[in-house]
């Protein structure tokens, strides 16, 4: 396995044994996902979680595709069986998805719900972050990012459009999108990454969007 496949693994995309030196040598990041994210809330304004939907990018997905299908086209149960794995994966880092209140990171309760398909040519993975502990964002500041810690993702929501608000949220709740601006250096050090080098768990953090939560 090459260094590159080997850290693809560790972050939880494992299935990508197919990758190779197809993938861009240098720089990062090397696949994309779109995102889009809804906030639940229970019936007394309390969000208890969040459900992601994560479209991944064509050249990702035919690499995905290949390896399931054994080179040949996967079935539906196969490509279903897509979602279990990834979610194994993806628990150690939080599944890619950072949520604070008052500043502070939050624990997440274990993924049980999860689903994958394909969606044209690109391959598509739900699920459900649930909250060990409710949050109340009318009197604690609630924020969350979806981000792949090293940078080799780069995870993105195209707009406000793709966060919504599902459940009972309180009447005055509005989300918000805040983008980053990371300092040239940052940039300069992303772009200049090879494929092979030790991961840096603290790259992805300066690219993350942030989804803001104001509700009185």
């Amino acid at each position: 396995m090459t260094p590159l496949m080997t850290r693809f693994a560790a972050l939880a995309v494992s299935l990508l044994a197919a990758l190779s030196t197809a993938t861009p040598a240098g720089a990062h990041p090397h696949s994309w996902i779109d995102v889009r994210s809804a906030v639940l809330f229970a019936d007394d304004g309390r969000v208890t979680g969040i459900e992601q939907q994560w479209t991944f990018d064509e050249l990702y997905t035919s690499y995905v595709v290949e390896e399931m299908g054994g080179g040949r086209k996967p079935s539906p149960k196969v490509v279903a069986q897509f979602a279990s794995k990834v979610i194994a994966n993806l628990e150690p880092f939080r599944y890619f998805v950072d949520v604070t209140v008052d500043g502070k990171p939050v624990k997440p309760a274990r993924v049980t719900q999860y689903a994958s398909e394909m969606r044209g040519q690109r391959l598509w993975l739900r699920f459900v972050l649930p909250l060990a502990t409710p949050i109340d964002p009318r009197r604690q500041a609630t924020a969350f990012s979806v981000y792949d810690p090293t940078y080799y993702i780069a995870m993105e929501h195209a707009d406000l459009r793709a966060v919504s608000l599902t459940g009972a949220p309180p009447t005055a709740c509005r989300p918000a999108l805040e983008r980053t601006t990371p300092a040239p250096s940052v940039l300069a050090r992303a772009f200049s990454m090879d494929a092979g080098a030790p991961a840096d768990d603290t790259l992805g953090r300066q690219f993350a969007q942030k989804v803001v939560l104001t509700c009185r």
